[in-house]
């Protein structure tokens, strides 16, 4: 036991390294050699490879997540304008396409000096005196005109003509006899497009009404009156007269032909007449 006041002797561990100082010399040389082959063989080993990971269990997988989509980013630069498409030039015409030449504009039939001629189928009435004419008088009537169309729609002329009809009663046969002179007007609303006419006339004319018995007859004359209304075809025109105007026409004509009494209770007679017109249009 150590005395009081001092503390006991320490005592060291041996070591490898550091060998107790009782080693003689050549143990000490020796202990080193051993340590510094120690040393090398731990330095010059070959660093070992690490594990390769266990593959992992199928409940261990789970699904990659999904990528997400980074929107780009917004450039202050516009984009380019887009190529402009040029319309290509027409093909020029063919060789017939400018050969060709331009259609000729259409030219009116109604036009010129004219001539015309209407046969028509009448019915009518009279009234005379000193002769009872209760019923209506049927017959036919041939009308002559001969005028010019001073304007597109405006023709200006003379017609005259006249017509015999008839009416049967118990044990009398009357016949009336009539015509008459006029100036006549033809108005013709669309000469671009229809070839129809309206016509209306004045002049003067007279008739007498004779009975079957009787010697003696009583008629009317004065003021005559007219209006009627003609639609004309051009057979053939384009055919004779496809750059020229005018032609000959052919159709339907309808009319009225008035002589007015001088007073009340006098003579008067109103025809109405359906028939077929021709005229004959030289042109302008």
């Amino acid at each position: 036991m150590a005395p009081l006041g001092h503390a006991p002797p320490v005592q060291r561990r041996p070591s490898a390294f550091w060998p107790p100082r009782s080693f003689t010399g050549a143990g000490r040389l020796a202990t080193a050699v051993a340590a510094l082959s120690w040393s090398n063989a731990v330095h010059a080993a070959p660093p070992s490879e690490p594990a390769a990971p266990a593959p992992a269990a199928p409940s261990d997988l789970r699904a990659a997540p999904a990528p997400i989509a980074v929107a780009a980013p917004e450039s202050d630069t516009p984009p380019p304008p887009a190529p402009r498409l040029e319309t290509p030039p027409p093909a020029p015409p063919t060789t017939s396409e400018a050969a060709a030449p331009p259609t000729p504009p259409r030219p009116p039939r109604i036009d010129g000096v004219y001539l015309g001629l209407t046969v028509a189928g009448t019915v009518g009435t009279v009234r005379v005196n000193n002769i009872d004419t209760p019923g209506a008088f049927g017959g036919w009537m041939l009308h002559g005109r001969v005028g010019q169309m001073v304007l597109p729609w405006l023709g200006l002329g003379l017609q005259g003509g006249g017509g015999i009809s008839y009416r049967s009663a118990p044990g009398a046969r009357q016949t009336l006899r009539q015509g008459g002179v006029m100036a006549d007007f033809n108005f013709v609303p669309a000469p671009d497009r229809l070839a129809l006419s309206l016509r209306a006339s004045f002049g003067f004319g007279a008739g007498a009404v004779r009975e079957e018995g009787r010697t003696n007859r009583r008629g009317f004359g004065g003021s005559l009156f007219a209006a009627a209304i003609r639609y004309e075809f051009f057979p053939g025109v384009q055919r004779y007269r496809a750059t020229r105007g005018g032609g000959f026409g052919i159709g339907p004509e309808l009319g009225w032909i008035g002589a007015t009494p001088a007073a009340a209770g006098r003579p008067m007679a109103n025809t109405f007449y359906l028939g077929v017109s021709s005229s004959f249009y030289f042109g302008s």
